[in-house]
């Protein structure tokens, strides 16, 4: 019998909260997750995330844990990168070495776009881009770190920030990646119609490697969407028929929607 997951767990958790039903543990060989105990309603417990960024995301931490080379560098930099840039678990360390270069040829900053144009054009500079090129650096910057007494000792070093592009013009073009990327998991309509249940539940977990335009307006708090335009979808997904109620809720922020066949409905929640 498949063991039952932490995150499956939680989320029939939700929906018994919510529906008022009670769910039992019915994946034995592959099958849909939960059966309720009268067999009128199914649920089928899935995640839409990128694994590349969560493996990019590991390895950069293990070149932070290795610590910085001893190359000193004049100043300390923020250095923005691609969170699915391969080669990350040696990243701090190589970018370190290649931004002490760009300092001492004078450069005060570095562009992707700008860096690509002037090797390309075989300008006097080109090796000194080309490490932070071939490294994925999309920008690097250097921010004023004065020495304070409490800091006697202050090495200045690289700060990464690895995150991805993408942007959304609101909530429904959100709602359309989302139901895009859904739409390749095509077992999970098919587990929840041979559940033979009248009422099929898709939950859908989205985290912080999901792709940034999905999750966006359910990684942050309520008050800031408002600002914003975000709010609930006002368009109804696309769904297989399988599905009568799409559950999707991000795992830390637990904020989250509720489509149940006919209005969306906001879902908040420890």
């Amino acid at each position: 019998m498949n063991q039952e997951r932490t995150n499956e767990a939680i989320a029939k958790q939700i929906v018994e909260r919510v529906m008022g039903i009670q769910l039992e543990h019915a994946d034995t060989h592959g099958g849909v997750d939960y059966l309720s105990t009268d067999g009128t309603a199914a649920l089928e417990v899935t995640a839409v995330t990128e694994g590349d960024r969560k493996s990019s995301r590991g390895a950069l931490l293990k070149s932070k844990a290795k610590g910085s080379p001893t190359t000193r560098l004049q100043g300390c930099w923020f250095v923005f990168v691609a969170d699915t840039q391969l080669g990350m678990k040696s990243f701090v360390q190589r970018v370190q070495l290649a931004i002490a270069e760009l300092e001492f040829a004078g450069e005060t900053y570095f562009d992707q776009r700008r860096a690509r144009a002037h090797v390309v054009n075989k300008g006097e500079l080109s090796h000194v881009y080309l490490p932070l090129l071939d490294a994925g650096v999309e920008r690097a910057i250097p921010f004023p770190h004065s020495k304070s007494p409490e800091e006697p000792d202050h090495v200045h070093r690289i700060s990464v920030s690895a995150g991805s592009g993408g942007s959304v013009s609101g909530i429904d073009e959100s709602l359309d990646l989302l139901m895009k990327a859904l739409n390749k998991k095509t077992d999970n309509p098919l587990k929840l119609r041979a559940s033979g249940a009248q009422n099929g539940h898709l939950f859908v977990w989205l985290d912080d490697d999901t792709w940034y335009n999905i999750v966006r307006p359910l990684s942050r708090e309520k008050t800031s969407w408002v600002d914003e335009g975000w709010g609930l979808p006002t368009t109804k997904p696309q769904l297989d028929p399988a599905i009568t109620y799409l559950w999707v809720v991000h795992d830390e922020s637990r904020l989250g929607w509720l489509w149940d066949g006919e209005k969306w409905s906001e879902l908040r929640g420890p």
